[in-house]
């Protein structure tokens, strides 16, 4: 979407950036002719990526997580570190 000279000037003054708009625009609610990003949505975004950031942690004290898919079907899992190829198959 194009910016517009009035939108960025009002971008400087009010002191919001290029990505604060992006946010926006991505999780924010339409109302009429505007898209508006409330408190509330900062704040169940913000629970969602602490959600997130556990389950990445928890998956890097596993040295990784692997997925082992055909197709459409999800085969097996396992810790990528945990994977040791037999002394033969090297």
């Amino acid at each position: 979407m194009q910016i517009t000279n009035h939108m960025d000037c009002r971008m400087n003054q009010r002191g919001i950036n290029k990505q604060m708009v992006d946010l926006a625009l991505e999780h924010g609610v339409f109302d009429g002719d505007k898209i508006v990003l409330r408190r509330k949505d900062c704040d169940e975004i913000a629970a969602e990526l602490r959600q997130t950031l556990k389950l990445l942690e928890r998956a890097k004290c596993k040295g990784g997580v692997t997925v082992v898919v055909a197709g459409d079907c999800q085969i097996t899992t396992y810790n990528t570190g945990s994977f040791a190829r037999p002394a033969s198959k090297k």
